[in-house]
């Protein structure tokens, strides 16, 4: 007697031959390497272009009647935060004849000049009043940026006329650390850790669970267009013949697999190449803005395995789910209408994970973020990026590797019955509730 899995690699040469040679894998493919071939000197031009555009500031009128305001130092603070403005020390004050003058002639003549007054209130504090003109292309955005880089200025300023020196600076600047302590009943004092991720680590788990469900959408989506294919062409009719429907399923599954992660690796593969190129030219490396050392400092060879073991067995129970939603209708045209569960199971996951992101953002370890790394639907999402940054404990990546893997299991089985059932069905798609009393 055949094993269920007999002649599941037949399936899988002839589904991945078949789509590696259709029209619409083709035309997709070429689409994606040239937005790979492109991506990174776009990018380069826009980062430049920002660069160019990013200030419009292009002078300052200064009047300081403190006396302790250092210019040079302004001037060097400004330049680092991309400001190379002119700067021209003028004597007057707020309110005044000359004042008035002054901003009257930014207005008709100089719209990318500000005024900054520096002086002292009534009650003794220091006053910075900062003025641009509002009918050039100076927003009040960057006016407070501009000002804040101003206000560091200043107290450079300050501790430069009280004549610190450079070590009494470093203290004075110097970050604060801290550290909630406890203490039981015999005196013993144990620390809590901070356990939170940076804004680093929770924009890269964001992004890699966004590029994961993007792909779990395109893997799904392919597979559930095969099966339909297939059954409303009568080819499966001929398949069963000889294949059982478990092998089926895992060939089918397995290829489409194949098919994307094969566009995937090339994509970033290509993208690598035009990066390295455009850099050579421009000096510029994307990738290296893409990707942070403080986010990958826990980065080894056994993160990255267990990394994309997780990756793999997300996409096959996705696509497995899909698989099953693709059974259920019969026509292409249906198809869509059929992945409706699969695509609201995907976004249960997608939804779950980042808000597990988010809680580690603000509280670090915390039960939902624990229950989200092991709940199957969510882990193929959040557990990839939680283990490359350190942030998953050895326990929670095991217990959650053994749900996830049972499940994929469970769900051959099932979805192999389903398949069975439903191979030379001809009718209206299947409903969740005739599905239910179907596999009971």
């Amino acid at each position: 007697m055949k094993s269920k899995l007999s002649g599941w690699k037949d399936v899988f040469c002839f589904t991945l031959t078949q789509t590696l040679k259709s029209k619409a894998f083709l035309v997709s493919f070429v689409v994606l390497v040239v937005l790979a071939l492109t991506a990174s000197p776009v990018m380069g031009i826009i980062s430049r272009q920002e660069e160019n555009d990013k200030y419009t500031i292009k002078k300052l009128y200064l009047s300081d009647e403190t006396g302790i305001f250092n210019k040079e130092t302004a001037r060097t603070m400004l330049v680092d935060a991309g400001w190379n403005v002119q700067i021209e020390t003028v004597d007057i004050k707020a309110g005044s004849e000359q004042y008035k003058e002054l901003i009257q002639k930014i207005d008709d003549t100089e719209a990318e000049a500000v005024v900054l007054t520096l002086g002292y209130t009534e009650q003794g504090l220091l006053s910075l009043y900062l003025e641009y003109s509002s009918k050039g292309d100076v927003s009040k955005t960057e006016v407070s940026a501009f000002q804040q880089v101003l206000l560091t200025a200043l107290g450079e300023a300050r501790y430069s006329a009280a004549g610190l020196s450079a070590e009494q600076k470093s203290i004075l600047y110097a970050g604060v650390f801290t550290n909630i302590l406890s203490a039981d009943t015999e005196g013993n004092i144990s620390g809590e850790a901070d356990t939170s991720i940076s804004d680093f680590e929770y924009w890269f788990l964001y992004a890699l669970l966004f590029i994961l469900m993007m792909i779990c959408m395109m893997t799904g989506s392919q597979v559930a267009t095969s099966i339909v294919t297939e059954k409303s062409s009568k080819v499966v009719e001929y398949l069963l013949t000889s294949i059982r429907p478990l092998a089926i399923i895992v060939g089918k599954v397995l290829a489409m697999l194949c098919v994307v992660l094969t566009e995937v690796v090339g994509l970033i593969v290509i993208f690598a190449v035009s990066n390295y190129i455009t850099g050579q030219g421009t000096g510029q490396d994307m990738m290296a803005q893409l990707v942070s050392p403080k986010v990958l400092g826990a980065l080894n060879p056994l993160n990255i395995v267990l990394c994309l073991v997780f990756i793999a067995f997300g996409l096959v129970f996705y696509a497995t789910l899909a698989g099953l939603a693709g059974a259920t209708v019969s026509k292409i045209e249906e198809a869509g209408e059929g992945l409706m569960v699969f695509s609201l199971t995907l976004l249960i996951g997608v939804y779950v994970g980042i808000g597990a992101a988010g809680s580690l953002l603000g509280a670090g370890d915390n039960p939902f973020a624990i229950f989200a790394m092991l709940f199957p639907l969510s882990s193929p999402f959040l557990m990839p990026g939680a283990i490359l940054i350190g942030k998953a404990q050895i326990w929670i990546i095991a217990v959650s590797f053994i749900l996830l893997a049972l499940l994929v299991l469970i769900l051959f089985a099932v979805v192999a019955k389903v398949y069975e059932a439903l191979i030379v069905y001809n009718g209206n798609r299947v409903k969740l509730k005739q599905l239910f009393k179907m596999k009971s």
